[in-house]
């Protein structure tokens, strides 16, 4: 069966369209085919079509009737303007083929004479012996070749095609074919983390494009059920899942679906949602790479559009450290949680706020499936009472904490509905795994009534500790996932690296059955095995932070480009430090704050917390702070449920941080874990 892109064709394509579509179907599966995206605007033909990935044909399918060919043949018998003289047959068609490809030659280059294409138009409803006759009687040359009903008939296509096939095309045309009618896949050599580290970015480099399974997530089903007739307030939302291991296109994908979907429903409102502003911020770059962002797309994180619609967030938002010390003090009067970590806590009133769990007996009774360490005993009624304390403690103070602002807009938006709700067509979540039970709820009260949520998660990288299912999250997508296999961004040597530090550390039990690591074919299919990543060890975490800055500007004295570094502190306490160290050495400008915005194109590096990196991406990543996660997992006053947690969490959290590298790896260690 031939590959086809998207799978179906959109809209609703005519009749004489669908007639060949079936038989486009039917072709062997060493054919791919691509559909036009342009509701047969007369932009691009119908089809383009590949055999044997060197074969190329433009196809487009006439609608003319086998009467009204016929009077092309018997001009005498039918008024003039009721007639079809022979040259006439085919002629729009014909035209619309040439123009695509005078057009394309003008910014490409020429895609003909030089180039090895077929050009075909197609007749549905025409019989073989009609077309072939009218062809009799032409005045007119024509490099084009036109084919009858019987001709596009299953048994009969597949042999014509292979007859008319021309020269095999080499690899730089058919690249020049794809740029041509596929220009919303191609993938800027820019985005590709795994490249020469002084590549420049010339544009006689060889194209790259999505890999079939990636092109087929971002084109099918891109028809908006809201644009249609007679849906009620009840229609479901249309959910797709993307995943796969890291490196393999899961946020490109999501960016080119939302992107393509802006354009094509320019009258939709299309909403784009992460969890953190360094990811917000690289998708609005390349989004403005590809072109220019549409008016109709928003990109936010979560807490932005929380912000935006609750017309601003009342309180100062506590930080963690702010969160665990008020916690500890208040603790002590509640002696079952005495050995139980701040962190902890502060994580577990999280989960309360996160699944609405806001009267006593909806908490007593919750299922804590996933939640790792167990509460025996009273201790779960004095967390009840630890949660009131604390609520009470930040409504003494004025302040507040995310959880309660994801709480007040799911309160604005879910139960009371006092948001202008539901206003998005389409909504995308990248690094979906990171939403809480309540975010997906605000979220669906958002779409429109048919709408399209498109998730893109790795739960390899869920170590923000959310660890629901996505049934329990409100999310059916069984049926509705594609996972993508083949991992682009990391050489082999670091995924082989980030791999093996995983399975040194995973806990085996159930709830690892769905992660992505690698397997040993997906490691063979990586065309590069690259450097093994490099582990400088010294004394103290400040000494990491001097070496990090002799590392960096060796790099720029070598001659790394602009933009090809990430560097990232896993502990979050020393990354303002680390970034003061860098611009003292490397001058002002040349040190980009990750959170701060898009990187501007003279800064040499960017700099942010692992914690933040999700979705980030570099040739070259050197990491600081590794061990600091390690030894907090031997902190005496842990119980081991909390220490396996922890140790699950920063497991998952290096091995983003270690395939954040395209190219080279560098961890910065303490001499005493050597």
């Amino acid at each position: 069966m031939a590959k086809i892109i998207p799978a179906k064709p959109r809209g609703k394509p005519d009749k004489p369209f669908l007639a060949f579509y079936r038989v486009l179907k039917s072709l062997p599966d060493d054919f791919t085919a691509w559909l036009s995206l342009d509701d047969r605007s007369g932009r691009r033909p119908d089809v383009f079509l590949v055999w044997r990935e060197r074969h190329a044909f433009l196809i487009q399918v006439a609608e003319t009737s086998q009467q009204l060919a016929e009077t092309a043949l018997q001009a005498d018998f039918f008024k003039q303007d009721e007639a079809l003289r022979p040259d006439d047959l085919g002629r729009l068609e014909s035209e619309l083929l040439e123009n695509f490809v005078a057009r394309s030659s003008e910014v490409l280059g020429p895609l003909a004479g030089e180039l090895s294409l077929k050009r075909l138009v197609l007749f549905p409803n025409v019989s073989e012996g009609t077309v072939d006759e009218v062809m009799l009687l032409r005045t007119e040359d024509s490099e084009t070749s036109y084919l009858g009903l019987h001709q596009v008939q299953a048994a009969h296509f597949t042999r014509r095609l292979e007859a008319l096939a021309s020269a095999a095309l080499p690899e730089p045309g058919l690249t020049h074919l794809r740029r041509a009618y596929t220009p919303e896949s191609e993938v800027p050599d820019s985005f590709v983390a795994r490249t020469g580290m002084d590549r420049n970015t010339m544009a006689d480099l060889p194209a790259c494009f999505l890999d079939f399974d990636q092109e087929w997530c971002v084109k099918n089903d891109l028809d908006l059920l809201s644009q249609q007739e007679n849906l009620v307030d009840q229609t479901p939302a249309a959910v797709r899942l993307v995943t796969g291991v890291a490196g393999s296109g899961k946020s490109l994908v999501l960016l080119y679906r939302a992107l393509l979907s802006a354009k094509l429903h320019p009258g939709a409102r299309v909403l784009v949602l992460t969890h953190n502003r360094p990811l917000r911020y690289e998708l609005e770059r390349r989004s403005k790479h590809l072109e220019k962002m549409p008016k109709n797309l928003l990109c936010r994180t979560f807490f932005q559009w929380a912000d935006r619609c609750l017309e601003g967030i009342k309180g100062d938002p506590w930080p963690p450290y702010k969160i665990e010390s008020c916690l500890t003090r208040l603790k002590e009067e509640m002696p079952p949680l005495a050995k139980l970590s701040a962190a902890f806590l502060a994580d577990e009133i999280g989960w309360i706020k996160d699944q609405r769990l806001l009267k006593k007996d909806l908490y007593m009774e919750a299922v804590r499936v996933g939640r790792g360490t167990s509460l025996r005993g009273s201790q779960r009624e004095e967390m009840w009472k630890l949660f009131h304390a604390y609520q009470h403690e930040l409504e003494r103070q004025g302040a507040t904490d995310w959880h309660n602002i994801a709480l007040r807009f799911h309160d604005a938006a879910v139960v009371e509905k006092r948001l202008r709700f539901p206003c998005f067509d389409a909504v995308f979540i990248d690094e979906a795994q990171f939403f809480a039970k309540t975010w997906f709820e605000t979220v669906s009260a958002a779409l429109k009534p048919g709408g399209h949520l498109f998730l893109a998660a790795d739960p390899t990288q869920g170590f923000l500790r959310r660890r629901q299912s996505w049934i329990a999250a409100g999310i059916e997508v069984r049926g509705r996932c594609t996972k993508l296999t083949q991992a682009y961004r990391n050489t082999r040597a670091i995924l082989r690296f980030a791999r093996e530090f995983y399975e040194s550390r995973r806990d085996l039990d159930e709830s690892e059955t769905d992660l992505n690591v690698p397997d040993e074919a997906q490691l063979a299919a990586i065309s590069e095995e690259g450097e093994a990543p490099v582990e400088l060890y010294v004394p103290t975490a400040q000494d990491e932070i001097a070496r990090a800055v002799n590392e960096v500007f060796s790099l720029r004295e070598g001659g790394l480009q602009p933009s090809k570094l990430l560097v990232l502190s896993a502990n979050s306490a020393l990354e303002q430090a680390l970034r003061v160290a860098l611009a003292k050495q490397l001058g002002c400008g040349l040190v980009h704050n990750a959170k701060s915005g898009p990187i501007p194109p003279e800064a040499f590096c960017t700099v942010t917390t692992l914690h933040a990196a999700t979705g980030l991406e570099a040739p070259v990543v050197i990491l600081l702070g590794m061990d600091s996660l390690l030894e907090a997992e031997n902190d005496l006053r842990l119980s081991e449920d909390e220490r396996r947690d922890l140790r699950r969490d920063h497991t998952r959290m290096l091995y983003m941080g270690f395939t954040r590298a395209g190219q080279r790896l560098v961890l910065l260690r303490s001499a005493r874990h050597k």
